[in-house]
């Protein structure tokens, strides 16, 4: 099983990982999301609120890239 959201991005389970643990981390973590604009790509995104850009904009700032 695997999850996905604006906050970080795919949640994949490996051997050994726990599914209800994660699906619990993935609930929590939606319920703390607020709809917001991503200062990045301008795209409407569910993230925590002290978050200002989506998983791909952050992974594409710790890469250097301009966005």
């Amino acid at each position: 099983m695997n999850f996905y959201d604006d906050n970080f991005g795919w949640y994949e389970l490996g051997p050994g990982d726990d599914p209800e643990e994660t699906g619990e981390f993935y609930r929590r973590t939606q319920a703390e999301s607020v709809w917001k604009k991503c200062s990045g790509c301008n795209r409407r995104v569910k993230i925590k609120r002290d978050y200002a850009y989506c998983n791909a904009c952050a992974d594409k700032r710790e890469h250097g890239f301009d966005i």
